[in-house]
Parts: C-alpha cells; structure tokens; sequence
C-alpha cells in the first residue's frame, strides 16, 4: 500500500462544497404570473411551458438564486425549415427562355426608317 501523507478523515470536511448537478427540467404553469411565481434553486434551469398560449418560458437562477426569465414563443414550422434547407426555387422552362429570348432580340432590332 502506497504512502499517504493525509489519511482519510471521514470527520474532516472539504473546503469545497460540494458541487450540485445542474437540472434541466420541464413544468407547465399558467401564463407569465405562474412563470414569475415558479421557485426554483440556485444554479438551476427550467423551462416552463404555458398551458394557455403556445408560450415558452425559460428561468434560470445564479449562484446567489436571484432569477431571470426569458420569452419564447412557439410557432409551427414545416420539416424542410426546421432541417434548415432553403426552398425550392423555381426554374424557368424552356418554352419561358425562348419568349424572353425572342422579346429582347425584338427590342434590339433596329428600326427601319419610315
């Protein structure tokens, strides 16, 4: 067994406290009051959900518990937004190219004296 200049004291506390997972959690409260009026820990995030609007709040706290609180609102996407590809475009058929084609060479074309 190696030696250990400081052998476990289980009387002994550490001088750091002991550090406490930040939760994550989820809870439905009614509008902005019940939003302001949600407790929650120091150091702590929740996102709570509006059961009246498509809302979202988020309310985080500091290490002293004083708490902040964010405004979010849901609206519906489509699946090719919410994956972030651009649209479609429209494309041009090639009866269209001819017509613009045959409309710029008649604006080209020279006059003919009168």
């Amino acid at each position: 067994m190696p030696y250990n200049p400081y052998p476990y004291n289980p009387y002994q506390q550490s001088y750091y406290p002991p550090q406490q997972p930040q939760a994550n959690v989820y809870a439905f409260v009614n509008g902005v009051e019940g939003a302001k009026a949600y407790a929650i820990q120091p150091n702590q995030q929740v996102m709570l959900m509006d059961s009246d609007q498509p809302l979202v709040y988020l309310k985080s706290s500091n290490a002293m518990g004083q708490a902040s609180l964010k405004y979010y609102r849901l609206t519906e996407i489509d699946e090719v937004t919410a994956r972030g590809k651009a649209p479609t475009a429209d494309y041009a058929t090639k009866a269209d190219l001819e017509a613009l084609a045959k409309r710029i060479d008649e604006l080209t074309a020279p006059k003919e004296a009168k």
